[in-house]
């Protein structure tokens, strides 16, 4: 019996952000578009064991009242060319050249061949140019979590990057993990993730892609 997401947390507060799937022991939760193009967790209650895993993980229902320290700076990156070809002044690409060169990798967004936006996981400079530039809709995590996880596991420096609801689905993933040293996130500034159905429509009106 396949059952949607009432069970982890209530229908119009979820984001999205496949913590509940990426955590689920049993693997009985996968992220499934609605109708209007949007991600939502389904549940195969016939493999569910009821450990409540999902719903102790959910960035909503765990939200935490965390104060923090806020500091603003303003800085963008000296090379015009990378500047020009960025959406944020090119800092990003500063970030993720600098964990890199350090032996560590670096998770963002991508377009992949058919349009969709995934987040993949890279260790080179030569890929830092996939993860440029602001996407618009709502990215695939896939599995980006747990990899996230295996590469702290063995003291590898990760940097990830998403919106917020993601980022706080990675660390109500990783739990206390999210503390590790050798963990940086970026969340972006963000108003809204429209539907890639809606993006899909666009490219087919645009560029009759």
């Amino acid at each position: 019996m396949v059952i949607y997401m009432e069970n982890i947390c209530e229908h119009n507060k979820c984001t999205g952000c496949s913590a509940c799937a990426s955590v689920c022991p049993k693997q009985c939760i996968h992220m499934e578009q609605n109708k209007d193009g949007f991600l939502y967790p389904v549940i195969d209650k016939d493999k569910c064991i009821d450990c409540g895993l999902c719903k102790k993980t959910c960035m909503v229902e765990c939200a935490a009242d965390r104060q923090y320290q806020k500091k603003a700076y303003a800085m963008s990156n000296k090379n015009d060319e990378v500047r020009l070809n960025s959406s944020s002044g090119g800092v990003f690409t500063l970030l993720a050249e600098h964990i890199i060169d350090q032996g560590g990798v670096v998770y963002g967004a991508a377009f992949d061949d058919n349009y969709c936006v995934k987040h993949i996981r890279i260790q080179s400079r030569d890929e830092i140019e996939k993860l440029r530039t602001s996407k618009y809709v709502q990215s695939q995590i896939g599995d980006c979590y747990k990899k996230a996880k295996e590469d702290l596991d063995n003291g590898v420096k990760v940097l990830f990057t998403g919106t917020p609801c993601q980022i706080a689905g990675l660390k109500a993933y990783l739990g206390t993990r999210s503390e590790d040293v050798n963990l940086i996130t970026i969340d972006l500034l963000c108003f809204c993730q429209p539907s890639i159905i809606t993006f899909r429509e666009y490219l087919k009106d645009t560029y009759g892609i």
